[in-house]
């Protein structure tokens, strides 16, 4: 199975960026960048404001890798899907809606921060915002690392679901008061990949799926998605010098 990646998009303690403009940095600063509509998006993006960090952290990497691919732009809708995965969620916003919860009883529980109480949240606002029709969910994975998420993108597009998948990473890092076996860098990472007959003059590359769910870039092991991204950006920008 073969596909190409067309958009790289990230938001994360490096800051904001899109794989044609810049090579990709992950960064070891947990500051997450404040991430308002207007560095985004020229268009209004009704909700955005009131999104919890989780959510706008997501969206803002997704809009980056689609207009790396180009496909910001929309007039009818696309049968796109979305897979994202994380470790810890919207954990952050169950948290602060608990806490809103133990005042008065339970009267003064927030109905904004209840709405963003569930990890895929995001994906249905971005659906909405960007016109995508397919199928879009959240896989829970141990570590950071997207190899699950990549490889259920190149499975649908080599099933023929699917022409266009947009698959990343998206996580806020963990509470303080919680002891996690396993760190987390915060960040979110997202690539557009599609089938090469469709797109195979913006690709940064091919990606081939090899038994067992190993999935190569251009002939070298995908270790995880940070590590994609770097040899995609490395890439193209290596070609300009």
């Amino acid at each position: 199975m073969k596909a190409v990646v067309t958009g790289v998009g990230w938001a994360n303690g490096a800051g904001m960026g899109c794989g044609r403009d810049m090579p990709f940095s992950v960064g070891c600063d947990e500051t997450l960048p404040k991430i308002s509509r207007k560095d985004i998006f020229h268009k209004p993006f009704p909700h955005f404001g009131r999104m919890d960090g989780y959510s706008k952290l997501g969206i803002a990497a997704m809009a980056l890798a689609l207009k790396d691919a180009g496909l910001n732009e929309w007039e009818e809708t696309r049968n796109i899907a979305v897979i994202a995965s994380t470790v810890h969620g919207c954990l952050n916003a169950d948290v602060d809606y608990f806490d809103t919860v133990m005042e008065e009883g339970g009267r003064l529980a927030s109905p904004n921060l209840f709405a963003y109480t569930l990890p895929n949240t995001y994906l249905g606002e971005a659906a909405i915002h960007f016109g995508f029709t397919g199928a879009s969910f959240v896989v829970n994975e141990s570590t950071l690392a997207g190899a699950s998420g990549l490889n259920i993108a190149m499975e649908n597009i080599a099933k023929g679901e699917y022409e266009t998948v947009i698959t990343g990473i998206c996580d806020a890092g963990s509470l303080p008061f919680l002891e996690m076996r396993d760190h987390v860098i915060p960040g979110a990472l997202f690539f557009v990949i599609q089938r090469a007959s469709v797109a195979r003059s913006l690709s940064y590359g091919e990606l081939t799926q090899r038994g067992m769910g190993v999935v190569y870039f251009e002939d070298k092991k995908v270790e995880d998605l940070n590590n994609l991204a770097s040899m995609c950006t490395e890439g193209i920008h290596a070609k300009k010098e």
